[in-house]
């Protein structure tokens, strides 16, 4: 998931090239309620999201039992964005970042994990 529908698309793309499920969601909480529903594996979530923060979102998923264990990769390109503050999240990217790099942390952080359909949640 990320505020910059170019940028959602093309990590999209890359990551279901990867063999990779991938679907997005154009805010935090667009993303919270969807993850609600059907099972996912991992999130990634730009900091800066429209009606919630990638940060916020991080920190209510981790809050709540259902979805406490599920990975989340944040990724910013403001010096600004609060994750120092926050400590909701298990991998983060500076952008701007090569493809390389996401595909590294994908699979860093899904090691160990069963896959499920859908099992790339948000970019």
């Amino acid at each position: 998931m990320d505020d910059d529908v170019g940028m959602a698309e093309t990590c999209s793309m890359f990551l279901e090239a990867h063999g990779f499920d991938v679907s997005i969601a154009a805010s935090g909480a667009e993303a919270l309620s969807r993850l609600g529903g059907a099972p996912h594996t991992l999130l990634i979530s730009d900091c800066a999201m429209p009606e919630m923060s990638g940060v916020e979102l991080s920190e209510n998923l981790k809050a709540d039992p259902a979805t406490a264990r599920l990975p989340i990769l944040l990724m910013s390109a403001s010096l600004r964005c609060d994750i120092a503050k926050s400590t909701a999240y298990d991998a983060f990217l500076r952008k701007p970042f090569l493809a390389e790099n996401l595909l590294i942390e994908v699979r860093k952080l899904l090691k160990g994990v069963n896959p499920v359909r859908n099992d790339f949640s948000e970019v």
